[in-house]
């Protein structure tokens, strides 16, 4: 009995202890960008992201695999939590944690500015574009300039715009805001293609409904911020996204990296993946892995978009995201010796 209880506490010992399945779920999630912390107890770990519910699908479908399970049944967190139960190399826990929404706003214009002020710091002209359009970042040295798109990390949005259902002419269509025609040549064919048929189909209006949002035209933009909101939006999402919050449709990753390239960058830089090329000529120069080769999908996704409460304000957002494993890069604009390289190359 002794040896049955000597053995009972060394198993319980080993489930709290941080084992090789900590080691493994950090590695997962900084190869997939997402910024975190451990918690106290050491065996618990909350990723944080305003777009959690993609987070949440992303390490589902990256450690799965290796065992984690996504258990629903955690009433204190709405989205539930990953989880391996392993008595050997260790109980670990995941949570999904939503950013502050100042901060999420403001995340990729501050690394935008962090990664302008290392390039200065060598010597180089570095200028970004901010909330404008355009490259996110120019990198300009005596011998020539190299445009770089920059994003915090893979979940973030490659492309963001809206629609409206237009009631005269029974369709829906883009809202044609600055950004979406700067950006017209990725997302029209995008939405015409991927989208147009769905929305016609299946996202139907109660077109009487004071809740609805029109804007001069008349065109139905989104929800007005009323007591009873959140009712219309949930009962449009059943009826609209069969038990999802949303609609999700992959396509051709292939498009996003033409054009990127097409219109004048020749690098990306993905948070602490590092630095990945558009073009051929781009990967010889540096020595980095082509963005296109790098096995990823893309996908669109429709949903109805809070801003703010859950009776405030919506809009009907459509937002061009990419998923899977991305292998990091042997250069980033995080190292400074790799600066050094570029600076040479434009010196």
């Amino acid at each position: 009995m002794q040896m049955k209880n000597l053995i009972e506490s060394f198993n319980t010992f080993l489930s709290e202890e941080k084992g090789d399945n900590i080691a493994l779920a950090i590695r997962a999630i900084e190869a997939e960008g997402y910024d975190y912390e451990i918690l106290p107890r050491g065996n618990t770990i909350r990723i944080t992201d305003d777009n959690r519910e993609d987070a949440l699908d992303k390490m589902i479908a990256v450690l799965e695999p290796l065992g984690f399970e996504h258990n629903t049944s955690i009433t204190q967190h709405s989205l539930g939590r990953l989880e391996k139960i392993d008595r050997l190399d260790g109980n670990v826990y995941i949570l999904f944690k939503p950013k502050s929404r100042t901060r999420a706003a403001t995340a990729g214009i501050d690394f935008e500015k962090k990664l302008a002020a290392m390039l200065q710091d060598a010597g180089l002209e570095a200028k970004t574009a901010g909330p404008t359009h355009g490259s996110d970042l120019t990198v300009t040295g005596p011998k020539g300039t190299l445009k770089i798109e920059v994003k915090t990390a893979l979940s973030a949005d490659f492309g963001q715009f809206r629609a409206e259902y237009d009631p005269n002419k029974e369709t829906w269509q883009p809202r044609e805001t600055a950004g979406y025609v700067a950006n017209e040549e990725l997302f029209k064919p995008i939405f015409n293609q991927l989208l147009l048929p769905y929305l016609n189909e299946n996202c139907m209006l109660p077109l009487a409904d004071p809740r609805l949002r029109r804007d001069r035209d008349g065109q139905i933009a989104g929800l007005k911020s009323s007591s009873t909101t959140g009712d219309l939006k949930q009962k449009l999402q059943e009826a609209w996204f069969d038990g999802r919050k949303d609609y999700i449709t992959n396509f051709d990753f292939a498009a996003i990296a033409r054009y990127y390239g097409d219109k004048g960058d020749e690098y990306i830089q993905i948070g602490r993946s590092g630095l990945y090329a558009f073009n051929e000529q781009a990967a010889q120069n540096l020595g980095v892995p082509l963005f296109v080769n790098s096995g990823l999908e893309a996908y669109v996704r429709f949903r109805i978009k809070p801003h703010g409460a859950t009776n405030g304000t919506h809009s009907f957002t459509v937002a061009i995201k990419i998923r899977g494993r991305l292998e990091r890069s042997s250069k980033s604009l995080l190292n400074p010796a790799d600066i050094e390289e570029i600076k040479n190359i434009l010196s």
